[in-house]
């Protein structure tokens, strides 16, 4: 506010005679009445509401917001303008390689089946008529039905929704990235993604990741844990090998849940943070929506950069019977840990009876990529509203 300065206040009323103006102001519950023989310059413009400052009988200014009354959150507009021109590279990224970008819906019959997610839900109503839907937590199932459709090369950036997801690195709200790669593996999925990686890098003139590795995960619980995971390693197995390494595993109870203890205390965070590394052939049990191979893994990779698991790969399942069983052991799941059950969608299973075609999949995290580019730790240090 100027040194000096007649008054200042919210306008709720303005009255123009002519040339002349007459703001009534209101601060601190006093109401002041202001005359100006000629309105000031730019007046014109005021409109109830503002807050103005009234320096003289010819010059008004308007007021910036006073920072200490208003919301605790920091406009960081530095970074604002970096992450506009990453996520126009992210697209621009796959045109330039003839992907079409698709919009798939918001409101679904069905979230994904994951068996650790919590999901938001809410009720369509039209007329007598009443529907459940939910906020996707993936737009996996509908980018899989345009595959179905004819569909080829495609990406979405999606908005994605995850219940009681709050820390450092979550947010109920995030931005996930999938494409798809009809008549194909994950051979080429994995290219896109170190082609991506360094395109973003050198877009943004940050440092890329020293190297890039591949590694099974049994090339990784044999260096790390000094064992050797089958695909047909028993709970019983793993459970002993945790006590054997002290990971604490009183909370496990499913072979899903040993694994994961074991794996992301002793494994994951010893992966190098400077290299970007793919993490491949997972327990059949983590085979998720993935094929499995002739030899009994998971056909599917995890991509980690700078300690953050970054993606999710899968060569995708495309048989109707093999992924309605799945998706009916997930709903037991989700049941075993009193999650809500949802419903699931039947429209998916019809696109899968008519052939969806062999195809490599991946959903990547847009605000985790951008974090591991720019070295941020926090979801926060890149968002200007969050929970």
């Amino acid at each position: 506010m100027p040194a000096q300065y007649q008054v200042a206040g919210r306008i709720y009323q303005i009255e123009k005679d002519g040339e002349s103006l007459k703001l009534i102001l209101q601060r601190d519950s006093k109401t002041h009445k202001i005359q100006f023989e000629k309105a000031p310059q730019n007046s014109e413009f005021l409109i109830e509401g503002d807050v103005v400052v009234v320096i003289s009988a010819e010059e008004i200014c308007l007021l910036a917001p006073q920072k200490t009354s208003l919301p605790h959150r920091k406009l960081n507009t530095e970074i604002l303008k970096t992450w506009n021109i990453y996520v126009q590279g992210l697209r621009d990224f796959f045109k330039a390689q003839d992907f079409l970008e698709l919009k798939t819906p918001s409101l679904v019959p069905c979230p994904g089946t994951e068996p650790s997610l919590d999901v938001f839900s809410t009720t369509l109503k039209v007329g007598s008529r009443t529907e459940k839907l939910y906020l996707p937590t993936s737009p996996e199932l509908h980018l899989k039905k345009a595959l179905a459709l004819g569909a080829e090369k495609i990406f979405e950036i999606a908005p994605c929704y995850r219940n009681g997801e709050v820390t450092e690195r979550h947010q109920p709200e995030f931005l996930m990235l999938e494409w798809y790669r009809a008549y194909d593996n994950l051979a080429n999925i994995k290219k896109d993604v170190e082609n991506l990686v360094y395109t973003m890098a050198k877009l943004l003139k940050v440092s890329a990741p020293r190297s890039v590795k591949s590694y099974s995960i049994s090339e990784l619980f044999k260096m790390h844990c000094d064992f050797d995971l089958r695909p047909d390693t028993t709970k019983e197995e793993l459970k002993v090998l945790a006590e054997k390494l002290k990971v604490d595993v009183r909370s496990a109870d499913s072979i899903d849940d040993f694994f994961f203890l074991i794996f992301m205390e002793k494994v994951e965070s010893q992966l190098p943070p400077e290299d970007l590394i793919f993490v491949e052939k997972y327990p059949p049990y983590q085979a998720a929506l993935a094929r499995i191979t002739a030899d009994g893994w998971g056909d599917r990779f995890e991509v980690y950069w700078k300690g953050l698991e970054l993606a999710n790969a899968f060569h995708e399942l495309n048989h109707p019977e093999i992924q309605r069983l799945r998706s009916a052991e997930d709903l037991e799941k989700k049941k075993d840990l009193h999650k809500e059950v949802v419903n699931l969608d039947e429209e998916f299973f019809v696109c899968l009876e008519a052939g969806m075609p062999p195809s490599g999949g991946i959903a990547l995290g847009v605000e985790r990529l951008f974090m591991a580019l720019l070295g941020k730790t926090r979801i926060s240090d890149l968002r200007l509203f969050t929970f």
